[in-house]
């Protein structure tokens, strides 16, 4: 009987080693077969980009197979799932109110891009379009509204949405549900739509099933020539998705950039700290402008600090060929941001142990062609004065109507930020030591610009700034403040700026500037209100100075009206030097003067009384 079973068990064990050769010779065969008709030759071992493509493409079409595309609009929640695995989820109430968009790689199936549009609001509408055109032809779109997302939703919008083949996106209305999904493009898979029955109600909500054929993989790679450069992009261009010429197969922008080099850098030794969060295309943009820039670092002395393990921005700073740091949050809202800053700081001088200075932008900045130039010029001043606490690229009152000279810097009391070089000595000394710790919920600057951290040290600016702020999302940021008080900042065009009289700024020489400038200065007439247009002359290269009320060290009652007044930075006092400010209106130098907190208050004639705006009741 024992005989018996194991002769059972021997013909059991023979079947199945039968079965199995059976199926590998059948998938060799069907593989082999493949080759021919694509003339491959499985004994020919040259390694070609052409012959890789078509070993993929030939084991792409064996595994061929459907997408399974779920979608759901509606009041209450907007999801979109991709065979069985939820790529989005919206269920916060207004704040995931909008259009939700998935892009997913039409060979792979794999999620590219997930974005979320307020539409209902302003603006929201011109982000999407951006985001749809930026997107490479071919790739699956799939878009879902929550609540509400017509409201903004204007022409243009609208005909983006009818270009890639929807019948409803056009007469998309309020409170009317909608999910969609086609090939940029391409064809359309699927489009429900809901009408709202009332401006009272919500439509009922819509579901959308769509079966979407994944496509050969090499109609979804582009032919670009060998390179360690396009290595990196066809990685990157692969995995996500929204970035434009960066991915387009015919004239991709360039990832190496080989800018004009500065004579005497005095910064080439300066390493640049890139202070990042979640948010890719911020960061891809900015580090575009950065490598352009006369005078760009060598990627090696640039490093990218990430809050949080994110994959994207790491993705990017690999793409650039440049040092990617991510680690873990701490703390939460304006304390998570010190803490990241914190260790930024900390991780950059622990990085480059011999630097002494360091240059630090966010991942929201544009900068100038002569950024690095213009810190190369106003180094000298951080090691020759110390009462120089940081030299910064960000005028806080430069607007375009009021900054016009690109080669003046000023002395300011407040720490602009906004691209900006620091002292190791300084952080290390005092700063790091005294940061704050997580549980303090502060804004770093306004932190160090305390004047028990600050300890009357002052900040040099330009007139024109160095960098301009494009971010319109974030903790502290929406579009809304974004056009409000960064839009019209100005950034200087000039690429070959030779600032004027750079000695002139330290501590005593600032002073002897500002004695002639206010012995020359044409008083103001000052019964007239700031207001008023007629307040400054219709003049051009004349300086000017008026006198307001300004008890104290903290009296910017006054300051504030006038800075309204002028559509400079009102939400706070910035940009003071000793009670004074400066800048330009109608391409006149204007110095303003609190009195009598100011010691330039000896110049006021006594004829003049300080101009005294008073605060209006809110009851008013």
């Amino acid at each position: 009987q024992s005989f018996l079973v194991m002769i059972l068990l021997l013909t059991l064990v023979v079947n199945v080693v039968f079965v199995m050769d059976t199926s590998r010779r059948f998938r060799y065969a069907e593989e082999q077969e493949l080759q021919k008709s694509m003339k491959i030759s499985p004994s020919n071992t040259a390694r070609t980009s052409e012959r890789r493509r078509q070993v993929m493409a030939a084991k792409e079409q064996l595994a061929r197979r459907d997408m399974r595309i779920s979608l759901t609009s509606g009041k209450e929640l907007a999801s979109i799932a991709v065979d069985g695995t939820i790529v989005i989820e919206a269920t916060d109430g207004d704040k995931d109110r909008g259009i939700h968009i998935a892009v997913l790689h039409q060979a792979t199936g794999s999620v590219m891009a997930v974005r979320h549009f307020d539409t209902y609001v302003e603006k929201g509408d011109e982000a999407m379009v951006l985001f749809i055109n930026m997107v490479s032809d071919g790739r699956i779109l799939c878009l879902v509204v929550k609540d509400e997302g017509s409201f903004s939703l204007k022409d243009a919008a609208k005909r983006l949405l009818k270009n890639l083949g929807s019948q409803y996106g056009s007469s998309l209305g309020w409170r009317d549900m909608w999910a969609f999904v086609a090939e940029k493009r391409g064809s359309v898979y699927g489009e429900r739509i809901s009408k709202s029955p009332s401006l009272s109600e919500w439509a009922q909500p819509v579901t959308l099933e769509a079966i979407v054929p994944t496509q050969p993989g090499d109609k979804a790679e582009c032919n670009w020539p060998e390179s360690d450069e396009n290595d990196r992009r066809r990685e990157f261009c692969n995995k996500f998705e929204g970035y434009g010429s960066l991915c387009d197969c015919h004239n991709p922008s360039p990832i190496v950039i080989d800018p004009r080099p500065l004579s005497n850098n005095r910064v080439a030794d300066v390493p640049v700290a890139v202070i990042a969060s979640n948010r890719p295309f911020y960061l891809y943009r900015m580090l575009r402008s950065l490598f352009a820039a006369y005078g760009a670092p060598n990627p090696s002395m640039v490093t990218v600090f990430i809050d949080g393990f994110n994959e994207e921005p790491a993705a990017i700073a690999q793409l650039f060929g440049v040092r990617g740091v991510q680690h873990a949050p701490q703390s939460q809202k304006n304390g998570r941001i010190a803490q990241h800053y914190k260790a930024s700081l900390t991780g950059a001088f622990s990085l480059y142990p011999t630097a002494q200075h360091l240059i630090i932008i966010e991942e929201d900045l544009d900068v100038s062609l002569d950024f690095f130039g213009y810190f190369s010029q106003t180094r000298q001043l951080l090691e020759e004065d110390e009462s120089v606490y940081c030299v910064s690229a960000w005028n806080d009152q430069g607007y375009d109507h009021s900054s016009k000279d690109p080669t003046l810097l000023y002395r300011v009391e407040t720490m602009p930020g906004l691209g900006w070089i620091l002292k190791r000595r300084l952080y290390e000394d005092e700063l790091e030591p005294q940061w704050p710790t997580p549980d303090k919920l502060w804004d770093w600057d306004m932190w160090m610009r305390l004047p028990q951290i600050r300890k009357g040290r002052e900040c040099i600016i330009p007139d024109v700034s160095r960098t301009y702020h494009f971010g319109s999302t974030g903790l502290n940021m929406n579009t809304y403040f974004q056009d409000a008080y960064f839009k019209k900042h100005s950034l200087n065009t000039q690429p070959d700026v030779q600032l004027r009289d750079v000695s002139s700024l330290k501590k005593d020489n600032y002073e002897h500037v500002l004695e002639d400038l206010l012995s020359n200065a044409d008083s103001l007439d000052h019964s007239k209100l700031p207001c008023h247009d007629e307040f400054i002359p219709d003049t051009t290269d004349k300086t000017y100075v008026f006198y307001i009320q300004m008890s104290g060290a903290s009296d910017f009652q006054t300051w504030m009206k006038v800075a309204k007044c002028f559509r400079l930075w009102d939400l706070d006092a910035r940009g003071f030097h000793r009670g004074l400010w400066r800048f330009f209106m109608k391409s006149n130098h204007i110095l303003v003067v609190g009195v009598p907190y100011s010691p330039y208050s000896r110049y006021k004639p006594s004829s003049v009384s300080p101009i005294y705006l008073e605060k209006k009741d809110k009851s008013q």
